[in-house]
């Protein structure tokens, strides 16, 4: 099989799942009653609502990442993280994954530094990304294990769950023990490779492993670490705060306890890489959550979907364009 036929085949299969999604999200719904709910939303408070978390939330995750970045460069310029992340963004709501290879190339060709090294910290962001979800998870479980059951009574979210919560940690205690085991680590990855890879491979393999293990290198200085844990709490609410602001849009009359259930199972569910956004498994799910947890008629639940899912891919792809263009960066950059 050859590399375009299993693009078309990868391209095709997503594309189904985006249908399915969009039909089982669509097929209960009147067209009509959700048209006249699209006409009666307050679109500045939806256009807020997605402000505050693609805008506010980018400038804390930028933040945060500078201090990931530290031991690579000291105080790299925040205009070069927020571009940089923004282009990523871009292209993750294009091309599923595909920011979080593009925006490691620029950043390190920006600051001229390792782009393994850079990559690594990608990494980092993501797994504190998933304890920060799993810990929002708990505390949506005690709130909330009922309806959550009642919701979705084909799926063991809790078990999920606990599983993720099992990984995540194992693997941060390996990349701890690597960190201040630096030399002996890179001594057994010089055991392995000479004897498993041909000696013109051997010092690249050699030289990328580290590299991505440098990217953890912020365990090191334990004076980051409030300042990480305040960044990655204050990045959570701001995407708490832009789901509850945007409920004013439709009249719901929901909490922000609720946006916090509705963030979390949204995002749980958003780990399959669906170009535009995960489009589809974002509307099914939040359709189905304001419905199954909340009781919001399907119209109204649907219009929520569909606006803040749009408003959240425009102003993604619209920004990423912008510093795109402001840093001149190319196509073959980014991928």
């Amino acid at each position: 099989m050859t590399v375009k036929t299993k693009q078309i085949l990868k391209f095709s299969f997503f594309i189904g799942l985006i249908v399915l999604f969009m039909y089982l999200a669509f097929k209960d719904v009147d067209l009509d009653l959700l048209f006249e709910e699209l006409k009666k939303t307050n679109y500045l408070w939806a256009i807020i609502g997605s402000i505050i978390g693609v805008y506010i939330g980018g400038i804390f995750r930028a933040a945060r990442w500078r201090y990931f970045l530290n031991p690579i460069k000291k105080d790299i310029p925040f205009n070069n993280l927020f571009s940089t992340m923004m282009i990523g963004y871009m292209m993750n709501s294009i091309v599923p994954k595909s920011g979080e290879i593009s925006r490691p190339v620029i950043l390190a060709k920006m600051e001229d530094i390792s782009k393994a090294s850079t990559f690594g910290t990608i990494i980092v962001e993501r797994i504190f990304d998933m304890l920060t979800l799993v810990a929002s998870f708990g505390v949506c479980l005690f709130f909330f294990q009922d309806q959550i059951s009642t919701a979705f009574p084909e799926y063991n979210l809790e078990k999920y769950a606990v599983i993720l919560s099992i990984i995540i940690l194992i693997f941060l205690i390996i990349a701890v023990g690597l960190i201040f085991n630096l030399e002996r680590f890179e001594k057994f990855i010089n055991r392995i490779t000479t004897r498993f890879l041909p000696a013109k491979f051997k010092d690249k393999v050699d030289k990328i492993i580290v590299s991505l293990v440098n990217g953890f290198l912020f365990i090191r200085n334990p004076s980051g670490f409030f300042m990480i844990f305040l960044l990655t709490l204050l990045l959570w609410l701001s995407y708490v705060f832009s789901t509850y602001v945007s409920f004013w849009a439709f009249n719901i009359n929901l909490t922000l306890l609720d946006a916090n259930l509705l963030l979390t199972i949204i995002t749980f569910t958003l780990v399959l890489p669906l170009p535009g956004n995960s489009a589809g498994a974002f509307h099914f799910f939040c359709a189905t959550v304001l419905t199954g947890i909340f009781m919001i008629n399907n119209e109204t639940a649907l219009s929520y979907a569909t606006v803040t899912h749009l408003l959240n891919f425009l102003f993604l792809v619209l920004t990423g364009f912008y510093y795109s263009l402001k840093e001149n960066i190319k196509l073959k950059d980014k991928l």
